[in-house]
């Protein structure tokens, strides 16, 4: 199914490049210039803009392969994948030095954005026929005996087409041995266990009720089978959270599974760490001649304070950090929270007050500008979740072990979106977000409303 949807997108951009030329050729003298470009000009850079308008859908999630997806889900991320090749397509054309027809990019884009959202609809039709066969069909299981678990139960026996087989439920706790007509297989505490008994395939959690460190560290138990879940959202959740609506027989989904980061992107990732670091480095050469000796005058102490953090696959490594407090201060004390505490050095004091210390969330900063050398080493990302301290790692439950395995980051998403006002156990569900639906593209979404965050100070101290 994967290459059907790349050797279709593939025609549908070189077709997309054929309808712009030619629409391009004809459109009247008194309206646009004669085209002065040869078919040939467009033809060589066919290649390069194949493979930006692959990259694009790529990035859009467009070649995972579900079960459900609403068709507005399926044309709004069409649209929004087309947009993106243009605007890759526009930047590498200016980055070449070429002069191509401004015209024809807009046509490109306005075509392809049609044939692309007329293929995939095609393509969606396609899948849910070669999904419903019985081969392909996906032995699921229902998590959740109440009101939202029979309501899937019956949207799954209504809509052959999705291609599931319902193998039963599991409960939360205690429960009946049927619900409506199909065998409850087991506690949810028992979950790992049915799923390898029963060969399932997919997990559907309809219980709006569950505990979510409870659900989180079932599906921590699970990592290891391949098996997908999927949470799907009751009335209330519908009301009061924002979600993308997948398309379960309209019902929302929200897929739970950890999107793949390929091999290739880990490479680009850590490429534009070294890049992006070095860089960050020499432009910041002023601050690493002013700034230590004004800190050491005022301590006596070392410029650079030092502490122990966990970083990938739970390795300690030591975290480097201009020092803003007084030498005789607990390292691992709870960090400042106003602009009083007294452990602040003047010093310091003018960093934190103006959100300078929180600059490593632009990964320019002044307080935690040596956290570059840590990029370097590759022991932390320009991107991810915050380096946490040992003794926090080890109160960790089981599922939250899993925010070790992603490299720390200089900044991240809860720093963009509460930093630090938010409690402790929302930054763990916001890099979770993070480590489940990670990209390049989001990674640079970070850095970008980083600035705005940093300029406004919002949560700095």
């Amino acid at each position: 199914m994967t290459a059907a949807l790349v050797a279709g997108d593939t025609l549908v951009c070189l077709a997309a490049m054929t309808a712009a030329y030619v629409v391009r050729l004809h459109v009247p003298h008194s309206i646009l210039m004669p085209l002065a470009h040869s078919p040939e000009l467009y033809a060589r850079a066919a290649p390069a803009v194949v493979v930006l308008w692959l990259l694009a859908f790529f990035a859009r999630d467009l070649y995972e392969v579900r079960r459900f997806r609403s068709p507005l889900a399926e044309a709004v991320a069409t649209v929004s994948a087309v947009a993106v090749a243009a605007i890759l397509i526009a930047a590498t054309s200016f980055l070449s030095r070429t002069d191509y027809s401004r015209a024809m990019l807009i046509l490109f884009w306005l075509c392809g954005m049609v044939l692309a959202v007329c293929e995939r609809a095609l393509l969606a039709y396609y899948r849910r026929r070669v999904l419903g066969r019985p081969a392909a069909e996906s032995r699921t299981v229902i998590v959740g005996c109440g009101d939202l678990g029979q309501v899937v139960a019956e949207r799954i026996r209504r809509y052959h087409s999705l291609g599931y087989t319902l193998v039963g439920f599991a409960c939360a706790d205690t429960a009946p041995r049927t619900v409506n007509g199909l065998p409850v297989l087991g506690r949810l505490d028992d979950l790992p266990a049915v799923l390898g008994e029963h060969e399932i395939d997919e997990v559907l959690v309809a219980n709006p009720d569950l505990d979510v460190d409870r659900l989180m560290a079932i599906i921590a138990r699970c990592r290891e089978l391949p098996v997908h879940f999927s949470l799907v959202a009751g009335p209330l959740q519908l009301l009061t959270g924002s979600m993308e609506i997948s398309g379960l027989a309209d019902l929302p989904v929200v897929p739970l599974g950890r999107r793949s980061f390929a091999w290739w992107q880990e490479a680009i990732k850590r490429g534009l760490d070294v890049i992006g670091s070095l860089v960050l480095l020499v432009l910041t050469l002023p601050v690493w001649l002013i700034v230590p000796p004004l800190i050491r005058r005022e301590t006596g102490a070392s410029a650079v304070f030092r502490q122990e953090r966990i970083g990938l696959d739970g390795e300690p490594f030591t975290m480097l950090k201009f020092r803003t407090m007084r030498p005789d201060a607990d390292p691992y004390a709870p960090a400042p929270t106003d602009d009083d505490d007294e452990r602040i050095t003047p010093v310091g004091h003018g960093l934190r007050r103006f959100s300078l210390d929180e600059l490593p969330q632009l990964v320019f900063s002044l307080d935690e500008l040596p956290q570059l050398v840590n990029v370097l080493r590759g022991e932390m990302s320009l991107v991810g979740p915050r380096p946490e301290m040992p003794f926090l790692v080890e109160r960790y439950q089981p599922w939250q072990r899993l925010r070790l395995q992603v490299r720390p980051g200089l900044t991240g998403l809860w720093q963009i979106v509460g930093r630090k006002d938010l409690p402790l156990i929302e930054n763990i569900e916001y890099d979770f977000y993070y480590i489940n639906n990670r990209s390049l593209s989001m990674d640079l979404m970070i850095l970008l409303r980083t600035l705005p965050v940093v300029l406004f100070g919002s949560g700095a101290y």
